[in-house]
């Protein structure tokens, strides 16, 4: 999934002529605290205003363009939204503008944004359960896994990979499947030598699911 398909349109820019109290009011109507600025004939990026900014100024009848921040962090639009996160979270940012080959702004997308979509990416919403399961690196094969999860009638939604950071780690997997009903595939796995650290089981609670849902997220690098 990239990065232009998950733009919300009702993040809509404003031009530099518009003045402090639109844009305040845009902010409310849209319900973020940034807004783009772009020129509307070229297309151009202008710069993003920002709530605090605006609303430190008492002339509210000023035009944007006194308050515009230029050159705020900008993203490619078909980067994957998980390198964007990486990129979000790296430099520390809630928000990236989007820029297409030519830099012509594409859109707005927000960090919150990008997490619900790559949740959604990774099947966090469907019906089935996580394994997180720990392997040694000379023993670490996705076509073994695959084969022994397929083996016992399960299907892999989603997959993510912790490589060891030190030489006596162990590889450490995170399997969303198709099925809550476990036990076979999780003797199977214990059979080929994979230790189970952590398991979903039915009935866990919302706080739970969003802890796992967190440390989901580690495992990406995000």
């Amino acid at each position: 999934m990239f990065l232009h398909e998950i733009i919300n349109p009702a993040y809509a820019p404003l031009r530099a002529t518009n003045t402090i109290e639109d844009g305040l009011d845009a902010m409310q109507e849209q319900n973020v605290d940034t807004v783009a600025l772009i020129d509307f004939t070229t297309g151009h990026l202008l710069g993003t205003a920002h709530k605090s900014d605006l609303e430190a100024e008492k002339d509210r009848s000023q035009t944007l363009l006194s308050k515009v921040r230029r050159k705020p962090f900008a993203l490619k639009s078909r980067l994957h939204i998980s390198d964007a996160l990486h990129e979000m979270s790296t430099r520390n940012k809630d928000f990236a503008v989007v820029l297409d080959d030519a830099d012509m702004y594409t859109g707005l997308v927000f960090r919150e944004d990008a997490e619900r979509a790559l949740s959604t990416l990774f099947n966090s919403d469907k019906e089935g359960a996580v394994i997180m399961i720990e392997v040694s690196p000379n023993d670490y094969s996705l076509i073994d896994l695959v084969r022994i999860t397929e083996l016992e009638s399960v299907k892999i939604l989603s997959l993510g990979v912790e490589a060891p950071k030190q030489a006596e780690q162990r590889f450490r997997i995170s399997m969303k499947i198709n099925t809550t009903d476990t036990g076979n595939l999780l003797r199977a796995l214990n059979r080929y030598g994979y230790v189970i650290t952590s398991k979903t089981e039915t009935g866990e609670n919302d706080e739970e699911l969003h802890e796992r849902a967190d440390e989901f997220m580690r495992f990406l690098n995000i």
